[in-house]
Order: C-alpha cells, then sequence, then structure tokens
C-alpha cells in the first residue's frame, strides 16, 4: 500500500480552492504567518485548517515550511480535546515521515505519527482522520519493516480502512477505498493472506465513481484491470494518469503513479505515450 497521501488541488472543492486563495493572501500580509495568538479559539478553525491544506499540498517542495507547520500546531494541540485537530497534526506528520531518507529514522517518524493518531483516537475512536493516518502510517511501516511485521499490520490496517469507509467513504478522495483496493490486489491470497481481486475490484470502482478524476485511484485501477484481463479499459486508465497535468507540488508523491501507468500501456502496446505537463 503506497502513498495514500494528500490532497491535489485540483481535486479541491471550489470552496477549498477560495480558501486557499484566502491562505495565500494571508501569507502576505506584515503580521508573522506562525505569530497569532489562539489561546481562547477552537484548534482546529478554518483559518488554521487552511494553513495546515498549504503545508500538506507543498510539503515535497517546501519541507521548512511543513516543519514549520508541524512544529507550530504541536504547540498548538498540545492540551486540547479536539480529536480532529490532533489527527491533523498526525498527517502533518505523516508528510515529514515520507520524505525522510534514512530508513530506520522514517520508521521513527511513522511511528510518531501512528502515536499521535492514537492520541486522536482515544478521544474520540471514530475520528474518520485518526483511522486513515494511522492506517496510512502503518502501510508505509509495513514497507520498511520487512515480511513479519508487514503480515501482522496488515489485518489491523483493513479494520482501520474499513472503519473510515463505513464513517465517510470519500474521506482524502476516496482515500480508504483506493488504498483497501490496493492492498487485495497485491496481497497473495487465502491460504497465505486475504488478497482477493473481487474485492480490490469493488474497492477501486466505488472510488473511481466517487473521484474520477483522481490519478492515483485511475493508476491502481489501471494496474488491476490489466491483471484481471480487461486489458482495453485498463489502457484507457493508464492514458488518462499519463496525459492528466501534474503540478510541480504533485511530481515526487505522483511520479510512482505515473511509471504504474507507463507499465499497463507498454504490456498493452506502448503506442501513444504522452505524459502530462509538470
Amino acid at each position: 500500500m503506497s502513498a495514500i497521501t494528500k490532497m491535489n488541488l485540483s481535486h479541491l472543492e471550489p470552496k477549498m480552492i477560495r480558501l486557499t486563495c484566502k491562505l495565500i493572501a494571508l501569507a502576505c500580509m506584515s503580521t508573522p504567518f506562525f505569530a497569532q495568538s489562539y489561546a481562547n479559539a477552537a484548534v482546529l478553525t478554518e483559518e488554521n485548517q487552511q494553513k495546515i491544506e498549504w503545508a500538506v499540498w507543498r510539503y515535497a517542495v517546501d519541507t521548512p515550511l511543513l516543519v514549520q507547520t508541524i512544529d507550530w500546531f504541536r504547540d498548538l494541540t498540545q492540551d486540547t480535546r479536539e480529536s480532529a485537530a490532533i489527527a491533523e497534526l498526525s498527517r502533518l506528520k505523516f508528510m515529514r515521515a515520507q520524505l525522510e531518507l534514512d530508513k530506520n529514522h522514517r520508521v521513527q517518524l511513522f511511528e510518531r505519527c501512528i502515536t499521535t493518531a492514537d492520541r486522536a483516537l482515544m478521544i474520540n475512536p471514530n475520528d474518520v482522520r485518526g483511522l486513515f493516518w494511522k492506517a496510512a502510517a502503518m502501510g508505509k511501516m509495513a514497507e520498511d519493516s520487512g515480511i513479519l511485521n508487514a503480515l501482522r499490520m496488515l489485518r489491523p490496517m483493513e479494520e482501520l480502512l474499513l472503519k473510515v469507509v463505513e464513517l465517510d467513504e470519500r474521506y482524502e478522495n476516496a482515500g480508504a477505498h483506493r488504498a483497501l483496493g490496493r492492498m487485495y490486489h497485491k496481497l497473495p491470497g487465502f491460504p497465505i493472506s486475504f488478497g482477493s481481486n473481487q474485492k480490490a475490484l469493488a474497492h477501486l470502482k466505488r472510488a473511481h465513481e466517487l473521484f474520477p478524476e483522481d490519478v492515483i485511484t485511475r493508476a491502481f485501477y489501471a494496474e488491476l484491470l490489466y491483471d484481471i484481463g480487461k486489458k482495453v479499459e485498463a489502457r484507457k486508465h493508464a492514458d488518462f494518469v499519463l496525459a492528466a497535468p501534474i503540478a510541480e507540488e504533485d511530481a515526487l508523491e505522483f511520479s510512482e503513479y505515473v511509471d504504474i501507468a507507463l507499465g499497463v500501456v507498454k504490456k498493452t502496446g506502448g503506442a501513444n505515450i504522452r505524459l502530462g505537463n509538470y
């Protein structure tokens, strides 16, 4: 399960686009970005959410902003009982962990992400953000921790993601559907594990129905469709990925999905390959 990650601005609702534009304006004001006092206000205000969204979107090209945002929001949430706010801190820590090149330190950072998500879930066991980012961090740790740890984490990850689907299947561009689809597709089936192309197809099809423009979903869907013999349909989704314009902020993360799409295109003839603008 890879890069269950951040929100692509091209997929934001019009309201969120307006909020992001407002944030840019705030950043240009003379008042220091993080110098305001929030002692008497709710932690996850609209303005604070805007700052988080901006740092998340820019995380791959502006690491200092991400670190600054984590430090600011960690202090802000130190004594809060707002589960959603703490879960957003977990989300920020997930982005920071993804940038770490040292494997051992990266695992430690994902562990901190999980600890923060657990703090949110202790307050509200049904906090969708906490559930999702805990599962995402576990998936990344599974990639780095070896086969035994990976197998140990898979069922708990599945349970977390299924709960997200039950509570809010649209969260993070249907990220739980997308992650479950990828997990079921890539895992071996019974008796070794619980992989299932049938389940994978159901989740990726639903993710595509909810967010048809999502590049990550289309890449995963294309590879699954190819593997189950639906090559023409697979090629359609792969071509979509390769033609999609990808912003500079997304280029690092999305390179993985472009590679998946390229693989499908090459296996289905390789003609008319066209990469979108970065």
